[in-house]
């Protein structure tokens, strides 16, 4: 005899997922050293939607925090490229970046 799960569960399971945008962050280094700020720019590639709202960040660790609580992985070449590049030429993209309006907003991303 086969039992069908009940409740929320199969509910939550069959909820569509968001639907995530492909977009790049972008950052922008002024100044150096411990005093330096970083402003970050989502640009989202369909170019719908929500417009962007720039995220600023005072330092390094700020930086670093408001790449985590984006999501960024750091585990990845392009990103660890990305922050060598900023520290470098002062700018620098984070391209492949899949996410949904309520992520951004969540994470200040955009105006709500």
């Amino acid at each position: 005899m086969s039992a069908l799960p009940s409740g929320t569960g199969v509910a939550a399971r069959l909820a569509p997922a968001k639907p995530k945008t492909r977009g790049f962050l972008h950052i922008v280094r002024h100044g150096a050293g411990p005093h330096a700020i970083y402003i970050l720019t989502y640009h989202r590639l369909d170019r719908e939607g929500l417009h962007a709202k720039p995220a600023l960040a005072e330092g390094a660790q700020a930086l670093i925090e408001l790449l985590e609580r984006i999501g960024v992985d750091f585990h990845l070449s392009e990103v660890r490229g990305a922050l060598e590049d900023i520290l470098r030429l002062g700018s620098a993209n984070i391209p492949d970046l899949w996410l949904s309006d309520e992520e951004m907003i969540e994470r200040g991303l955009v105006e709500s």
